[in-house]
């Protein structure tokens, strides 16, 4: 078995036929489907059972969250290589075959990321390979360009999404699992850290091909979505930046925090925001202990990892 794609699934029965269909029209044929269920109750679980009978379902009773679905899926799965994949994805009938590929020629490389375009709009990109900025948070490059050839070359990126990504079996003995207390959003950001401070490199493959809805399941700037991303923005930084680094980027982290402020206020989810930093304090200490792990282990310097920080 060479790939098992992973797709984690709450309440998807709007899209996630779509996504299943399309990696049935794979032509890739050394690969394997497992949809983890995290308690739907729209029949998207019983579709999944009756309509794709060769997909491994795991059935979870309430939702776990994102990374819980996946790093359950992680431990069933027996590719060589896993991929993970949104249940609101369209993908292309070669885009296993050239994550395969791509990921063959660039040994080096512990994971690699996809070409992601807007479902609706298939010339607008979403993502092709994730950033990181230096108050914390990640970022789709491109998201939002126009397609006129800018981003058709494979390259060194800081990770992968998540959404559409590919890892080595390796990748994830050596790196861990995703951090469950995340729940959703933002722990491929910290999974892309502790891949870097590993010295693990990340390869964007623009021949591998999606179509994404983009936050079709939480909503896009809802009061759950705003409070687990700048919850665990600040999850990230806690964990995976050193002292110096601390120092060195006080007043843009700083800055950006008001900036949070002055905006979400202005939405009307000023108090959301203020409890996403309540439970950060919630977290603290199992953050920390987990800081001084990761920080033990880490094999590459600052000034290697600034230099993949977007500093503006």
């Amino acid at each position: 078995m060479k790939i098992s794609v992973i797709v984690p699934n709450w309440n998807g029965i709007k899209f996630i036929g779509m996504c299943l269909d399309s990696l049935a029209r794979s032509d890739f044929t050394s690969y394997e489907v497992i949809v983890v269920d995290n308690g739907s109750v729209d029949g998207s679980r019983e579709m999944v059972e009756e309509k794709y009978p060769a997909v491994r379902l795991i059935k979870n009773q309430t939702n776990m969250g994102f990374a819980v679905a996946c790093n359950q899926g992680i431990k069933l799965a027996k590719g060589e290589y896993i991929s993970l994949l949104n249940n609101d994805i369209e993908v292309e009938p070669d885009w296993l075959t050239k994550l395969y590929e791509g990921m063959e020629r660039h040994p080096e490389c512990g994971m690699g990321t996809t070409k992601m375009m807007f479902l609706d709009q298939r010339d607008i990109f979403y993502n092709t390979g994730d950033l990181f900025h230096a108050w914390s948070a990640g970022g789709g490059r491109g998201q939002g360009e126009k397609d006129i050839g800018q981003y058709d070359k494979e390259d060194y990126v800081f990770g992968a999404c998540a959404g559409a990504g590919i890892y080595r079996r390796e990748f994830f003995k050596e790196v861990g699992i995703f951090d469950e207390d995340f729940f959703i959003f933002a722990e491929d950001v910290d999974i892309n850290m502790r891949a870097q401070l590993q010295g693990f490199k990340c390869i964007y493959l623009p021949e591998a091909k999606v179509y994404h809805i983009g936050t079709a399941t939480v909503g896009l700037y809802s009061d759950r979505y705003i409070y687990l991303c700048k919850r665990n923005d600040v999850f990230v930084l806690i964990r995976n930046y050193s002292l110096k680094m601390y120092f060195s980027y006080l007043w843009t982290i700083l800055k950006h925090q008001f900036n949070d402020i002055k905006y979400f206020t202005y939405r009307g989810q000023g108090t959301v925001l203020f409890k996403s930093k309540l439970g950060v304090f919630k977290m603290l200490f199992p953050m920390l202990l987990r800081r001084f792990r990761i920080q033990s282990s880490r094999t590459i310097p600052d000034n290697k990892i600034e230099s993949l920080i977007i500093k503006f």
